[in-house]
């Protein structure tokens, strides 16, 4: 008989040939999965049994007790980690408070919220909510005696632990705002706070560090480990703002605000703008420590004279009917009234006000200004224009964490380890990554010069050429020696590893070069990992889920101005779609376009999505150019709705967003760290001819620490069994 017989075993459709030769599901059986949640190891074997009961091919029982037994004695090890994480943090929670330290014992209470198996059932037990009243009120008085700092802690920790609460994200904006602010404008200024802060938590960890551990000997490092001075912490601080801010004009500010009346995905009124430009501008004026910067904020009567024209604005602003001609009013009014009372320069002005203006809309509206205009589009067209290096920050250093592929400092032999100690001849300790990046990078055929330290002490100087650099969005399990990627993971079962780390015009096609290759190596089941991937362009979503879908819905759009219509994008058949059964990872730090991908494959029952419930950002973005290309306004045009009509968009006050696993696997941040530390040793690009120094993280490391992938790795696994390997 030469056709396929339609088998519905366990809750998943299979296809089982005449020859008695399975074709694995697309999805992990139901029953499977559902075990595997509720920890029935034992139930395994015999739910493989009755899946593959009528195929000849035999599952390998002694194989598939060893898969379980290795992931049933991981999951152990992290279960009971996370157990002891929360009652450690409970412990240390009580300490802090009852030390005095009642701030700081609110960011232990976070962790407990995100360490607690059952989060209302702890967020409602009695001493939770007396220290949340408590802490509710100490970021009160923090706020009104200007501490923001602490005020800011005290909020954020507060929308971690009640995030049905916007009123506690609200509140923390503002105190961020104020920060930022004084970090940009007034590093002087901050540096002071900034240093009695950072004081005033390691009196904190060291105290509780007595309590938890009295016999405890302090480390050389802890002895030695002293606080920077406020000069040393300005230093670092400081940037330069008039090069950030240069070439930011009021038109730019007007256009946009044209743009986002008429293109926001909902009606928007001119007065809602306004008066969020307005009390930013407000924030900006009442940040004690600004006169260190604009000496005319030290007037009083400058400030109060600025804060009345501000009222007099928002008045205006109050009606909903307020006209394009109005908006230009209060523009020109502000404008005016700044240079009468605490003249701070345009630019600053202008670029406070927009801050806050698109900030009242949404928070992913907003001005890209000319400064930041080339690394925006760098993001989303998926190449720079620099020398090709991946840095972190080291302990105030500039440490090398790999070369790029095919890049002048690859070429060079700059290597993984090295510290960056001077840019074109000025030092670089203690400035941050995004400065350095800035200075590093440059238009293609300009030089750069980085002085290098390697890890031997030898000091080098590395004249370079800086050139356009590709940027992949697509890797895989390792980085080979001399350059490309290994996607396969398990060879003996022939499955293979994606990672998207964003979406770029490129990542379809870096996509279809890796699944060739993965086709070649006779890969039989695919892991497509999107955790920490924070999305891209809309396009590209839909073109990589095409890859996998070969019918219906992949996601639709929808403004809601004018009950527009729904614009919907579709699956199409192809001769080169893929159909291996699919795991895919997901976690709270995969958004937008991650979030399409594996809501499209999750509702279309293509896929089985293992990890956490993601960010929850539903929203699309259209760039509008303003000035002639010199800036872009990035506005919020559209909500985009899944297969199933869920838009999984994180509205205000919600108890549900995001895109929810089949198989929820959490991990705690400390075993977070512990992966991404794993995991960096196996992306570093190594000389094919150089010595590997230290050992190397091999495949099993990482999947030992790495919980969610082992996860993915064992259902994968399983959905193969009984398949022939060829």
């Amino acid at each position: 008989m030469n056709k396929l017989l339609a088998s519905v075993v366990a809750g998943a459709t299979s296809l089982v040939l005449s020859t008695g030769i399975l074709a694995a599901p697309t999805t992990a059986p139901v029953s499977l999965v559902d075990a595997i949640r509720a920890e029935q190891w034992s139930s395994i074997p015999h739910k493989l049994k009755l899946q593959y009961a009528s195929v000849a091919v035999e599952p390998d029982q002694a194989q598939v007790t060893s898969w379980i037994n290795q992931y049933n004695t991981l999951f152990d090890k992290f279960k009971a980690e996370r157990r002891k994480a929360y009652d450690n943090a409970v412990r240390d929670t009580h300490i802090l408070r009852d030390g005095g330290y009642l701030d700081l014992s609110t960011d232990i209470l976070a962790d407990c919220y995100t360490l607690a198996d059952d989060k209302q059932r702890f967020v409602d037990e009695a001493w939770v909510k007396n220290l949340s009243l408590g802490a509710i009120a100490a970021a009160e008085k923090y706020k009104t005696d200007g501490d923001w700092v602490k005020a800011r802690r005290i909020f954020a920790n507060l929308s971690v632990i009640q995030p049905t609460e916007s009123k506690w994200t609200r509140a923390m904006e503002d105190m961020v705002r104020r920060v930022r602010i004084l970090t940009r404008f007034a590093p002087e200024a901050f540096a002071g706070t900034l240093e009695k802060e950072i004081s005033y938590r390691r009196g904190a960890l060291k105290y509780l560090k007595a309590t938890t551990q009295p016999t405890a000997v302090p480390s050389t490092q802890e002895a030695a480990d002293k606080v920077e001075s406020q000069d040393q912490l300005a230093q670092n601080l400081k940037s330069d703002w008039k090069a950030e801010l240069s070439g930011i004009k009021k038109a730019m500010l007007r256009e946009s605000l044209t743009e986002a009346r008429s293109n926001y995905y909902k009606d928007v009124q001119y007065s809602q703008v306004i008066a969020g430009g307005l009390n930013a501008l407000r924030i900006f004026a009442t940040t004690s420590g600004m006169e260190k910067t604009f000496a005319a904020m030290a007037d009083q009567d400058r400030q109060k004279n600025f804060l009345a024209a501000i009222d007099r604005c928002l008045a205006i602003a109050q009606d909903e009917g307020v006209s394009h001609s109005t908006l230009d009013a209060v523009l020109d009014n502000i404008d005016e009234a700044n240079r009468r009372t605490i003249a701070i320069p345009e630019e600053v002005l202008v670029s406070e006000f927009a801050d806050g203006a698109f900030a009242a809309l949404d928070p992913f509206s907003n001005i890209i200004w000319p400064f930041e205009i080339q690394e925006f589009r760098s993001t989303t067209e998926g190449e720079f224009s620099g020398v090709g290096i991946q840095i972190q920050d080291a302990d105030g250093q500039i440490k090398v964490v790999t070369p790029i592929e095919d890049s002048p400092a690859l070429r060079a032999g700059i290597r993984a380890g090295d510290i960056i100690t001077q840019i074109n001849g000025k030092s670089a300790k203690g400035i941050t990554t995004l400065q350095a990046k800035r200075q590093i990078t440059g238009p293609a055929g300009t030089m750069v010069t980085l002085t290098v330290k390697s890890p031997d002490d030898k000091v080098r100087d590395f004249p370079l050429t800086r050139s356009t650099i590709k940027n992949a969005s697509i890797k895989g399990w390792m980085h080979l020696p001399g350059g490309g990627w290994d996607y396969m993971l398990d060879q003996d079962q022939k499955i293979g590893y994606l990672r998207l780390t964003n979406f770029t015009r490129e990542s379809s096609k870096e996509l279809d070069r890796a699944l060739e290759i993965l086709k070649t190596q006779g890969a039989r089941g695919l892991i497509l990992d999107l955790r920490n991937d924070p999305g891209g362009l809309l396009n590209a979503a839909t073109e990589v889920s095409d890859k996998f879908l070969s019918s219906g819905k992949i996601v639709s759009t929808q403004s809601l101005r004018d009950a527009a219509p729904e614009s919907r994008m579709d699956a199409h058949k192809d001769s080169d779609d893929i159909t291996l059964p699919m795991v895919v990872l997901v976690n709270q730090y995969s958004a937008s376009a991650s979030e399409i991908v594996s809501g499209a494959l999750r509702d279309q029952k293509r896929a089985t999505i293992i990890g956490e419930r993601t960010y929850g950002k539903g929203s699309v973005q259209m760039v509008f150019p303003l000035e002639g290309q010199q800036a872009a306004l990035k506005l919020t045009t559209s909500h985009y709705y899944l297969p199933s009509g869920k838009s999984i968009h994180h509205e205000e006050n919600a108890a549900e967003w995001g895109v929810d696993p089949d198989l929820k696997v959490e991990i705690t941040p400390e075993q977070m760290r512990r992966l991404i530390d794993a995991r960096s040793d196996l992306d570093v690009l190594r000389d094919e001819t150089a010595a590997t120094t230290g050992k190397a993280k091999s495949q099993t490391d990482l999947l030992e620490a790495d919980l969610q992938l082992s996860a993915a790795l064992f259902v994968l696994r399983l959905q193969l069994v009984g398949v022939p390997t060829s």
